[in-house]
């Protein structure tokens, strides 16, 4: 594309220039008796001017480095001229020549314009210094001190030392630049601090808070750190507080300060979540069942277990029966060990029964339902009789819900003898 439009462009200004001489060239036949001969002067570089601002607009940059560099051959000092260097300083940056741009953004101390981006210019100075001469960059940086200046000096390669962090006490730099600095000098305890103590109010920013949060707890500076939580706080800084309880093996100030302090939009580490219901079942104290969530995943192999004794220990019956039912078949196989308690505490919704149907010993289930005389249950528990207990109990269910002809039909597949004694006995006493 540059290419073609390059030498669309050379064209047109050999055309150009053609035409030019060959006119001369008539009117030099036709005055070859004047004595003098008066000539134009040549006005074709503005075209370059005009071409090299499209380009630029374009994001043609080659060609818009080529015209515009023509144009100031021969015109350096219109406002014009000021307006295409500032622009030929601007696709060098693009380009990365640096000693280019250099040279270019000199030239611009000779003009004014309103459409020059002074801040830009700025940061653009001190970025080309720092890319060409750290020791240049450092000398402007301190011989003129400016936010704009230290801004980009702190995030180049160029070393941060005294000289430049003295700065930060003549400058009145913004909270950005002063979070830039600070990472480079993270090491410097004291400076650090002393940056925090005379921190003005309006940037406290959320940003420089939360580093300074950070700093303090990760430094052990304890005092520092409760004192700027006093005035800030986020999630991070919240699961210090977190950590800090929980090494001193306090779980019920854990407890206490986890509802008090965590906010329903925080997103901590899993270990702040999964500390809580440690510290939760240290204390013998009901939880949010909602953290197993956020503890471990509903992907951890421990979800489904986990998650069920939470709703078990509140007894919480629509909650169980929900999460039952929320599980597949090969799921429910993996809780067998809570059926039991479930159905004890009559804690079931007849619904879900049927997943438990392939758990092993379930007479203590039969039993804790006969004795609920919740016989539609027991026949719901025992799915498709695919044992001989299970067609047992399914038959003394029957037998009390008055259905004869299911009864006889599930007591002729009994083929164990103890079982059929105990299914009569059973229906003969009314009870087990």
């Amino acid at each position: 594309m540059y290419k073609i439009t390059f030498t669309v462009f050379s064209i047109l200004i050999f055309a150009f220039n053609g035409y030019s001489a060959d006119n001369k060239s008539k009117n030099n036949v036709e005055n070859k008796k004047a004595e003098t001969t008066i000539k134009a002067p040549d006005m074709s570089f503005n075209d370059d001017y005009f071409v090299g601002l499209k380009a630029y607009d374009d994001g043609l940059y080659d060609v818009a480095e080529y015209c515009l560099a023509n144009y100031l051959k021969y015109e350096n000092k219109s406002q014009k001229a000021g307006f295409a260097t500032y622009l030929l300083y601007q696709v060098y940056m693009s380009q990365g020549n640096y000693k280019a741009a250099q040279y270019s953004f000199a030239q611009l101390a000779n003009f004014k314009d309103s459409r020059f981006d002074r801040q830009k210019m700025l940061k653009d100075q001190m970025f080309i210094e720092t890319k060409l001469n750290c020791n240049g960059a450092k000398n402007l940086l301190l011989t003129s001190p400016k936010n704009e200046y230290l801004e980009v000096y702190a995030k180049s390669s160029c070393i941060v030392d005294k000289d430049i962090t003295n700065l930060l006490s003549r400058i009145d730099v913004s909270s950005e630049t002063l979070y830039t600095v600070l990472e480079r000098v993270h090491k410097d305890k004291e400076l650090v601090f002393s940056t925090y103590d005379n921190l003005k109010a309006e940037k406290r920013t959320p940003k420089l808070m939360n580093f300074y949060g950070k700093y303090f707890y990760s430094n052990n500076m304890k005092a520092e750190f409760y004192a700027l939580y006093k005035i800030y706080q986020d999630s991070e800084l919240t699961s210090f507080v977190l950590d800090d309880i929980w090494k001193n093996g306090d779980y019920k100030k854990y407890i206490e300060s986890f509802k008090k302090e965590v906010k329903n939009d925080y997103k901590l580490d899993k270990v702040v979540y999964c500390r809580m219901i440690e510290a939760s079942n240290k204390e013998m104290i009901n939880f949010d069942c909602d953290l197993v969530d956020k503890c471990l995943g509903t992907k951890s192999p421990d979800f489904n277990k986990t998650k069920l004794a939470c709703y078990m220990r509140k007894e919480d019956k629509e909650k169980i029966s929900w999460f039952i039912g929320t599980l597949t078949v090969q799921d429910t196989l993996k809780l067998c060990e809570y059926s039991k308690y479930i159905i004890g505490k009559k804690l079931y919704d007849i619904k879900f029964l049927n997943k438990f149907e392939r758990c092993p010993d379930k007479a203590s289930m039969y039993e804790s339902l006969l004795k609920f005389k919740d016989y539609n249950a027991v026949i719901k528990l025992g799915g498709s009789g695919s044992s001989q207990l299970d067609i047992a109990y399914m038959a003394i269910a029957y037998f009390y819900l008055g259905n004869d002809a299911q009864y006889n039909n599930y007591l002729n597949k009994i083929t164990d003898v103890d079982l059929s004694g105990m299914v009569k006995r059973a229906v003969n006493r009314g009870n087990l």
